[in-house]
C-alpha cells in the first residue's frame, strides 16, 4: 500500500486535486448508474402494468362464466308461506308448490323432570360438580383414577408414546379416545391391530396403529390412569404446595427421604367439611399429624412438624436443605358416551369428565363436539334440554339421538332413550312441487339453482318464477366498462405522459447539494415518460380497440347485434382515446331483446377471433401483453438472467464493478505520483538548507 502524503512539503491541497481529478473521471461511471437507475424504473413501471393487467383479467375471467349474464330474478306469490332465492345461471323456469304436509323439524330430547332435589335450592350449574352432586335429586356414582389428555406431534422413526411416569397405568379404555388428524381409531389392548385401530399398551402408553401414520400428524388422546404422580422439590421455608389435580380422591401418599436418608411415607385421613363447604383432611406420618390436605382446591399445607424431615443444615452450605417429593393422588371422575344421526353419517363420542368441572362444563363440551347438538339448561323449569342442530330425520330405525355409555345423562339429569320420555320426533319437510309429492331433511333445499326455504304448512299453491333479470346483467356490463376504461386511461396516461430529457437520475454528489423536498420534485421529472410510446403498451390499445369493435361472426347471434357500437358501447366523442361509453337505452332495449344474442356478443367462442366473443378476444390480448411484460420485466418472484431488463442491469452491474475497479487503482497512482512529488520536493528542500549553511 503506498503511503499517502499530503502537501507538506509542497504545501498543496493534495486530497483536493486528487478528488477533482477523480470527479472527471467518474463521469462515465455516473453516466453508467443512471443508466441503470432508468432501466430499474423502467422495470417497476412495466411491472406497475402488468399488476394492472392482471386486475382487469381477473374481471374478464368473470366475464367468460355464462352466470354473469345469465342474471336471473325469483319472486314467490307468497312469501309468508315459501321464499327463494336464484343463482346465476340458473334456467328460467316455474314452480308450483301446491301443498305443504309437514315442516322439518329436529329431534329434541329433554328431561322428565327437574334434575335439583329440592325446587327452592337448585343445582347451581357453575359449581364443581363433586361439591354439588348432593344438590342432584339422584345420585351421582363417581370413578377414580386421573383423567389425561395429550396431543402428539409424531416423528419420523420414533414411537408413539404417552410416556407414563414409573408405576402409573392406563385404566378404563373403553372411554378412552385416539385421534390421527381428526380421524377416530378403535381402541384394543391386545393382539395386533387392524385398519384403523391401535393398540395401547396400559403398562408403557405406547401406541402401535394398524395404519402407517405419517410424520408429522397430530395424534389427539383423552384417556385415563390409575393416579397422577407428582414430583416437586421443595426448601424448608415452603409451607404450601399445589396438586396439579383440583378436587382430588382420598388416598393421597407423600414419600421422600429425610435428614437420615430413609425413607418417609405420608397418606391423607379425611376429618369433614369446614366453614367454606371444603372437604378437609389431615397429612399425617403414622398417628403424627403434618400438614392438611384441602380437597376442594388441591392445597397441601404444612405445619411446622414437617420441617423436622429437612436435613441439618451446615455453616458451610450455600443452598438451604432440599427434600424431593412423590405425591401419588386420583381424581374423581365420571364418563358417558352420546351418538347422534346426521348428514355426515352416525358420530359417536365419548366424554371424560372431572370432578371439579361444573354442569356448564359439560354441556359446553358437549355442545363444542362433532355431534352436532345444543344443550342446556333451563333454571325455571329446572330440566335439561337437547335438540340436535340438523333438522330431518337421518336414522330410519330410531332415534337420531342416543344416550349410550354412562348413567350421568339418563340416571342423574333424566334423560331417556328410545321413544318414550319427553321428547320431538324429528320430521322431513314433505311437500308436492309441480306435481310430485316428496320430501327433504331440511326446509331449506335447492332445485336446479333455485333455492327454497318452506315457513308453513299448507293447502293453498304458492307459485315461484325464476326470470331474466335484465337490470343486474345492465349493471354486470357497465361495472366491465368502467373497468375497461380505468385500465385505458391508465394506460394512455404512460403513452402520453411528458419526457423532460434535462432531467437524469440524480449522482450522490448531486444529492448532496439539494434538500429531500427538491430531490423528490427532480426524480418525479427524471421518471415522467418512461414509458412514453411503448411499443408494447401501445400494442395492445391497438389490439383492444380492435377487439372491441370487429363483428362478432356467430350462427345464433342476432344479425343486427354483432357488434359492441350495434347494442349502444361505442367510443367517446375525443378521438385521442380508446375509451367506452354507453347508451343506456339502447343497451337496455338490447338487453331486453335478446339476452342471449348478448351473451354470444361477449363470450362467444371458437377457432378463429372473428368467431370469437369480444371478452374472450381481449382476454387473449391482455394474456399476450402480460407475457411480453413478464419477458421484458419479469416480475418479483424472478431473477435477472430470467428477463430482459434483468440481464441489461446484470450487464451494467458488471460495468460498474469494473469501473470502480479502474477508479480506485487510478486514484492509487494519483496519489503515489504526489506522494513522489512531495519526497522530491522534500529532498531538494533539505539538500538547499544544507547548502545554504555554507554561505552564512
Amino acid at each position: 500500500m503506498v503511503m499517502r502524503v499530503t502537501g507538506l512539503a509542497s504545501g498543496m491541497n493534495i486530497d483536493e486535486i486528487v478528488e477533482n481529478m477523480m470527479k472527471a473521471q467518474s463521469i462515465p461511471l455516473n453516466k453508467i448508474k443512471q443508466q441503470k437507475t432508468l432501466l430499474e424504473w423502467q422495470r417497476d413501471s412495466y411491472r406497475e402494468m402488468n399488476t394492472l393487467l392482471l386486475d382487469f383479467r381477473s374481471q374478464l375471467t368473470n366475464m367468460k362464466l355464462s352466470s354473469f349474464y345469465r342474471t336471473r330474478s325469483v319472486a314467490s306469490t307468497n312469501e309468508d308461506i315459501v321464499s327463494a332465492t336464484v343463482a346465476s345461471g340458473a334456467g328460467q323456469s316455474s314452480y308450483t308448490i301446491s301443498k305443504i304436509s309437514s315442516l322439518a323439524v329436529a329431534e329434541s330430547r329433554m328431561t322428565n323432570s327437574g334434575i335439583s332435589k329440592q325446587s327452592f335450592n337448585k343445582v347451581d350449574t357453575t359449581k364443581s360438580l363433586f361439591t354439588v352432586q348432593g344438590a342432584f335429586a339422584n345420585e351421582m356414582s363417581w370413578k377414580q383414577g386421573s383423567v389425561e389428555s395429550k396431543s402428539i406431534v409424531t416423528k419420523e422413526g420414533e414411537p408413539i408414546t404417552l410416556g407414563l411416569a414409573d408405576g402409573v397405568q392406563i385404566t378404563d379404555l373403553e372411554n378412552m379416545t385416539v385421534e390421527v388428524n381428526g380421524i377416530k381409531y378403535t381402541v384394543i389392548d391386545s393382539g395386533t391391530p387392524k385398519s384403523g385401530e391401535v393398540m395401547v399398551n396400559k403398562d408403557t402408553g405406547e401406541l402401535t396403529f394398524g395404519d402407517t401414520i405419517a410424520a408429522n400428524s397430530t395424534v389427539k388422546v383423552n384417556y385415563v390412569t390409575d393416579k397422577k404422580v407428582e414430583n416437586k422439590t421443595i426448601t424448608k421455608d415452603t409451607t404450601q404446595i399445589q396438586l396439579k389435580g383440583a378436587l382430588v380422591a382420598g388416598q393421597i401418599k407423600l414419600s421422600f427421604k429425610d435428614g437420615t436418608d430413609t425413607t418417609i411415607e405420608l397418606s391423607d385421613e379425611y376429618t369433614g367439611i369446614d366453614t367454606n363447604g371444603n372437604r378437609i383432611g389431615k397429612i399425617k406420618d403414622g398417628d403424627k399429624v403434618v400438614g392438611e390436605i384441602n380437597y376442594e382446591t388441591g392445597v397441601i399445607t404444612f405445619n411446622s412438624e414437617f420441617s423436622n424431615y429437612f436435613p441439618a443444615e451446615t455453616e458451610n452450605s450455600e443452598e438451604k436443605p432440599k427434600l424431593e417429593l412423590t405425591i401419588t393422588s386420583q381424581q374423581n371422575y365420571f364418563s358417558f358416551g352420546l351418538t347422534t344421526h346426521t348428514s355426515k353419517g352416525q358420530i359417536d363420542e365419548k366424554f371424560l369428565i372431572q370432578g371439579s368441572e361444573s354442569l356448564n362444563s359439560v354441556m359446553s363440551k358437549v355442545n363444542n363436539s362433532k355431534l352436532g347438538v345444543t344443550m342446556f339448561y333451563d333454571s325455571y323449569s329446572d330440566k335439561v334440554t337437547m335438540t340436535r342442530k340438523e333438522t330431518g330425520v337421518y336414522n330410519e330405525n330410531g332415534q337420531e339421538i342416543e344416550f349410550t355409555d354412562g348413567d350421568f345423562l339418563t340416571q342423574v339429569l333424566g334423560f331417556q332413550n328410545g321413544d318414550s320420555g319427553n321428547y320431538i320426533k324429528a320430521e322431513n319437510a314433505t311437500f308436492t312441487v309441480n306435481g310430485l309429492e316428496t320430501s327433504r331433511q331440511s326446509n331449506t333445499f335447492s332445485i336446479n339453482g333455485v333455492t327454497f326455504t318452506l315457513k308453513k304448512t299448507t293447502d293453498t299453491p304458492v307459485t315461484i318464477n325464476v326470470n331474466n333479470d335484465n337490470d343486474k346483467l345492465y349493471e354486470n356490463i357497465k361495472s366491465f366498462v368502467d373497468k375497461y376504461n380505468e385500465l385505458v386511461e391508465k394506460i394512455e396516461k404512460k403513452l402520453s405522459e411528458p419526457k423532460y430529457k434535462n432531467y437524469l437520475p440524480l449522482t450522490d454528489d448531486e444529492k448532496e447539494k439539494l434538500s429531500e423536498t427538491q430531490q423528490e420534485k427532480w426524480e418525479n421529472m427524471a421518471k415522467s415518460g418512461i414509458l412514453r410510446n411503448d411499443s408494447i403498451l401501445s400494442g395492445l390499445v391497438t389490439q383492444m380497440r380492435t377487439a372491441i369493435y370487429s363483428g362478432v361472426n356467430q350462427d345464433d347471434l342476432d344479425s343486427a347485434m354483432k357488434s359492441l357500437s350495434a347494442i349502444g358501447i361505442t367510443t367517446t366523442a375525443y378521438f385521442t382515446t380508446a375509451k367506452l361509453e354507453i347508451n343506456e337505452s339502447k343497451l337496455k332495449a338490447a338487453i331486453e331483446k335478446d339476452p342471449n344474442s348478448i351473451e354470444l356478443l361477449f363470450n362467444g367462442t371458437g377457432a378463429t377471433d372473428g368467431q370469437k366473443g369480444v371478452i374472450q378476444r381481449l382476454y387473449d390480448k391482455v394474456n399476450a401483453t402480460m407475457d411480453q411484460l413478464k419477458e421484458r420485466a419479469g416480475n418479483s418472484y424472478s431473477v435477472n438472467n430470467q428477463f430482459t431488463i434483468g440481464r441489461q442491469l446484470d450487464d451494467l452491474d458488471d460495468r460498474i464493478e469494473r469501473f470502480e475497479d479502474r477508479l480506485a487503482d487510478l486514484e492509487t497512482r494519483y496519489y503515489s505520483q504526489f506522494t513522489a512529488m512531495e519526497q522530491a520536493i522534500q529532498k531538494a528542500n533539505s539538500q538547499s538548507a544544507y547548502l545554504a549553511q555554507f554561505f552564512q
